[in-house]
């Protein structure tokens, strides 16, 4: 995965080393698929999840969930608090054992495997989607939340098989694609989309799933104990894993059932090995040392 350079000239430092803000607080996520999939098999069945994994492009979130990825707050937090100050707003770069390191579109969509083409300003979709969203209880000018979408699962047992599979597309752009706060609201030219299948695929899922990580990256609460981000945080730090070689070695753990041919989202998960990641980086500077 081409995202690091070896060059010594980049930008100034977001924050001076070791002063970041943010790293007294708490760093947390919306993208809670593992309770996500849950809630799904216990009200609407094994069919519509395998339904949506396996011919969907957002599939792969659902796959994920499966895997039981181990999440690693404090190594996310790592690279939010070494960011580089840089113009480009659709980028994060960040300062890893001296070493200027990129995250930007073109690594999420290697990890993830979602589409991630340009955005079409003029695939609008027109469709009557008043009745359905009264169903789902949701005012006709705005897009569901997670509590809304909530309150219609553990109800929806008699609704038709679309309506299942539609209201179960709502909630994986909401937890998965979006990862958003349960009170904030899928935009509603996007949740409109889960009323036209053909429409719902060609949407660049995944460019829309990574301008919300990044945004959230960018504007991380200062003021608080804790900052959340959005979007499907897991793919940075499968990111971590494919471009610093120590953090794979020592923290990474391949899992065993899958190939090459699988998306790295899907092959990585955490060794439950304790480690401290600036320890990890001085052993591999020492080690380094040591070879020259």
């Amino acid at each position: 995965m081409a995202s690091a350079s070896g060059s010594k000239d980049y930008p100034q430092r977001l924050y001076p080393e070791g002063k970041s803000p943010l790293l007294k607080k708490s760093c947390h996520h919306n993208c809670k698929l593992h309770e996500f999939i849950m809630m799904i098999r216990d009200h609407l069945g094994d069919e519509i999840y395998n339904d949506i994994m396996n011919n969907s492009q957002v599939g792969v979130l659902l796959k994920l969930a499966l895997t039981s990825f181990i999440w690693s707050a404090k190594t996310v937090q790592y690279f939010v608090s070494n960011q580089l100050k840089v113009d480009r707003n659709h980028e994060l770069w960040t300062l890893i054992g001296g070493r200027p390191v990129r995250f930007s579109l073109l690594e999420y969509a290697e990890i993830t495997g979602l589409n991630c083409d340009p955005i079409d300003p003029n695939d609008k979709l027109e469709i009557d989607h008043t009745e359905f969203w009264a169903e789902i209880g949701v005012r006709g000018g705005e897009g569901p939340n997670w509590n809304e979408l909530e309150a219609q699962m553990k109800t929806c047992q008699a609704w038709t098989y679309e309506k299942k599979k539609m209201l179960t597309l709502l909630f994986i752009l909401h937890v998965g694609v979006l990862g958003l706060h349960r009170n904030s609201r899928i935009p509603l030219a996007l949740a409109k989309t889960v009323m036209d299948e053909a429409a719902f695929e060609r949407q660049p899922w995944g460019r829309h799933g990574f301008h919300e990580l990044i945004y959230s990256l960018k504007i991380a609460n200062l003021g608080g104990a804790r900052y959340t981000l959005h979007g499907c945080v897991q793919a940075m730090l499968v990111w971590g894993y494919e471009c610093i070689p120590i953090l794979a070695e020592r923290a990474g753990k391949i899992r065993p059932d899958v190939d090459d041919s699988v998306v790295p989202l899907l092959r990585w998960t955490l060794s439950r090995c304790r480690y401290v990641f600036e320890t990890l980086l001085e052993m591999d500077k020492s080690e380094t040392d040591d070879h020259k």
